[in-house]
């Protein structure tokens, strides 16, 4: 679980570099809008830490059932966080494409 929080925490920082480096090329780059994300990526950081701790110490804690499959805490924020490092991961990639005039 730990390796994919800090693989989260990895794309969530490239989209924020990328994110700013495509913005400055353009002539579009605001700084209220890095603070902005920024922000945003200290504050889900912040959560998924606080979250993690709770599926730790709360493991037998059912918490959802997706697809007839009952999930605790830890197994719910797992399969979040994959989608969310394929969602950041995508878009890292479309940005570098851009970067790189592909």
């Amino acid at each position: 679980m730990k390796s994919i929080i800090i693989g989260l925490i990895c794309v969530m920082g490239a989209n924020i570099l990328l994110g700013a480096t495509v913005s400055t090329f353009k002539c579009e780059f605001k700084v209220k809008k890095l603070l902005c994300g920024c922000f945003k990526a200290f504050c889900i950081v912040l959560a998924c830490i606080l979250m993690y701790l709770c599926g730790e110490l709360n493991p037998t804690l059912m918490i959802a059932s997706i697809g007839g499959v009952n999930m605790n805490l830890g197994e719910a924020m797992q399969a979040i966080f994959v989608l969310g490092i394929v969602f950041y991961g995508y878009k890292d990639l479309i940005k570098i494409k851009e970067l790189l005039g592909v």
